[in-house]
């Protein structure tokens, strides 16, 4: 436990007890130790606070952009695996979309054949744009090829 204060300087037992001499009054806080203390937080703050933060924040940046690189990389490989399979339908489509597979299947399957016959007439690039007698028809827009 704490000793209780004595208000009364100790004295030899053969003196009188002389009462404690009264300190100065104690002077109002001024208003310059109340700045210099708020100075002293600030300090603290410029000088561990705010470089701290900045630290943190950049450890969190370098932490999203490495995150995002590795995004972009899966992108990339995933973009080229999509372009090659890209170019092998082509060439699929170019495979089975030739003139001479067409012309066997259509005989095998369908049972079609080629016209042999001398009446029958194979327009090339004109198509028909007119009347029944060639004659071309005036007004109107003319058909799409």
């Amino acid at each position: 436990m704490a000793a209780s204060q004595r208000r009364y300087r100790a004295t030899l037992p053969t003196e009188p007890a002389w009462p404690l001499q009264e300190r100065a009054p104690e002077r109002p806080r001024d208003r310059s130790i109340e700045q210099k203390a708020a100075g002293r937080r600030r300090r603290f703050a410029m000088l561990v606070v705010v470089p701290v933060l900045l630290m943190l924040g950049s450890v969190y940046l370098y932490t999203v952009a490495a995150g995002l690189d590795t995004r972009a990389a899966d992108l990339e490989v995933r973009l080229d695996r999509a372009r090659e399979e890209g170019e092998r339908l082509e060439v699929r489509v170019a495979e089975l979309s030739g003139a001479g597979r067409i012309r066997t299947l259509a005989a095998e399957k369908l049972g079609m054949h080629e016209p042999k016959s001398t009446t029958l007439k194979v327009y090339g690039a004109k198509a028909e744009d007119g009347k029944n007698n060639g004659e071309p028809q005036k007004g109107g827009r003319p058909r799409q090829r």
